[in-house]
């Protein structure tokens, strides 16, 4: 998903000049401080019959007693290392999310991805405002496949010459200087195949733009994978993943920040043409633990656990078996297998490189801005209605409710499928109980049994019984 992911971002910077994101805040530097609350348990029992919504505490899950709205932590020392070459790739990724943005990437080694050939700029394409996105891209492919033709070409030069014991030349110097803590034979033949000079495009400002969506729902990710016993630090893997744009999709159909495929998700949550949880951070970070804690108790070790996430549990395992070891370092240097490419053997170096620049973000980009956390009232609504009908009676923004909601699908806010009864439906906090007295003013014509089905008698009785607990929730 890397190589595509370039792709796509290179098409972006030179298309436009902003940044790809499906949604920008009006204003990062107004974004409010996180702030903590204390919610207050509220449950609604209502008649089979009843034809209402079912309140949920405030900022909490129908499925979840609460959640802690807080601050995202500074981040704990995780049971996660890197050491030997792993250390050397973490501490690439982390030059490309801090050092080079989206209008700059590198002509880099995929064995050896330390190894930067020549740093490439972009910004004097992405200013030309005058010529066609379409040739800007051309001229760019055009110029990174050069490039790399032409260090492909030094390669086999270095090494023809040291088999002839010619003399190098200074751009050939600059190279082999590159490659003296490289021990391999012919080092420079091998690193002139097709596959091993590649193209890496910069994440700087993209990671500053997830910094931000982060501050919304870490608090509750977190909370998520710390009641199951996962370490919280894994909850960082989204920034490799979407840098946290709940409108990731990608070329081969993962959706969310979690970019689960459909083929994987469909086991941990619900998509069909109505809801599609995986762009629910908060359903597809219940989804994602639950797939770390059967990676780790298949696999036993958070590297190869982490690595699973991308290449697939039995992928992984299958891996362990021909290289006959569990260490990720030694897997990554001794499996061959066409599925397990950069991507896969880059996968736990990114996350580790993504944890270490968000843990200490004010070392790497010094004053930057994080959104509060996102608080909602959710119910669970006993009707099949329309979004339309919903936002207009209820006086909620249908933006807000797209906001709040992910997990519906466009066809619901279209207005061409209907919210489902049973839905859980989050709103404002700050509207929970004019929510509940307005939607039981919604017409018995705007409620249905059935997503085609018809409205509802309303002369069937309704009872409301409501039992009240309050306290401070850590």
């Amino acid at each position: 998903m890397i190589a595509i992911r370039n792709k796509l971002l290179l098409l972006t910077l030179l298309a436009t000049s902003t940044l790809a994101f499906a949604e920008t805040p009006e204003s990062v530097t107004d974004a409010k401080p996180p702030s903590a609350v204390t919610p207050v348990e509220v449950e609604v029992e209502l008649d089979s019959n009843a034809n209402s919504a079912t309140p949920v505490a405030p900022g909490t899950s129908a499925t979840r007693p609460e959640t802690v709205v807080a601050a995202p932590s500074a981040g704990t020392p995780a049971p996660l290392t890197a050491e030997g070459p792993l250390k050397k790739r973490v501490e690439f990724w982390v030059s490309i999310y801090t050092q080079f943005s989206t209008s700059e990437g590198v002509i880099h080694d995929a064995k050896y991805p330390e190894i930067i050939l020549e740093k490439l700029d972009f910004r004097a394409e992405q200013e030309d405002y005058h010529t066609p996105p379409a040739v800007k891209e051309k001229r760019a492919q055009n110029r990174i496949s050069d490039i790399k033709d032409f260090y492909r070409d030094l390669m086999l030069s270095i090494h023809k010459k040291q088999q002839d014991l010619i003399p190098l030349n200074e751009a050939e110097k600059r190279v082999y200087e590159l490659y003296k803590d490289i021990k391999e034979p012919n080092k420079f033949y091998n690193a002139a195949h097709n596959k091993r000079i590649r193209f890496q495009l910069g994440q700087r400002d993209r990671f500053l733009q997830g910094l931000f969506y982060s501050g919304r729902y870490l608090p509750m990710m977190e909370k998520i994978f710390r009641e199951r016993g996962i370490p919280i630090e894994i909850t960082r893997l989204p920034f490799v993943e979407s840098s946290f744009n709940l409108k990731a999709r990608s070329k081969v159909g993962a959706s969310g920040i979690w970019q689960f495929m459909r083929s994987t998700g469909k086991f941990y949550l619900k998509i069909n043409d109505t809801i599609d949880e995986r762009n629910d951070p908060i359903r597809a970070t219940e989804a994602a633990a639950s797939l770390m804690k059967l990676n780790i108790e298949s696999l036993g070790q958070w590297p190869l656990a982490i690595t699973a996430y991308n290449h697939g549990r039995k992928g992984l395992m299958r891996a362990v078996r021909k290289v006959g070891s569990d260490n990720l370092d030694e897997i990554i240097d001794g499996y061959r297998s066409r599925s397990f490419g950069f991507a896969s053997s880059n996968f736990f170096t990114e996350f580790m490189a993504a944890a270490e620049v968000e843990r200490n973000a004010a070392k790497y980009f010094g004053k930057f801005e994080r959104d509060h956390p996102i608080e909602f009232a959710e119910f669970v609504l006993n009707d099949y209605i329309n979004a339309i009908d919903l936002s207009t009676y209820s006086r909620i923004p249908m933006d807000t409710l797209m906001d709040l909601n992910p997990g519906l699908t466009d066809t619901v806010f279209q207005g061409k499928r209907l919210i489902p009864a049973g839905y859980v439906l989050r709103i404002p906090a700050d509207m929970r109980d004019k929510f509940l007295a307005r939607y039981n003013e919604i017409p018995p014509s705007k409620k249905y049994i059935s997503q085609k089905g018809p409205h509802y008698d309303m002369s069937a009785p309704k009872t409301v019984t409501r039992r009240k607990r309050s306290g401070r929730h850590r």
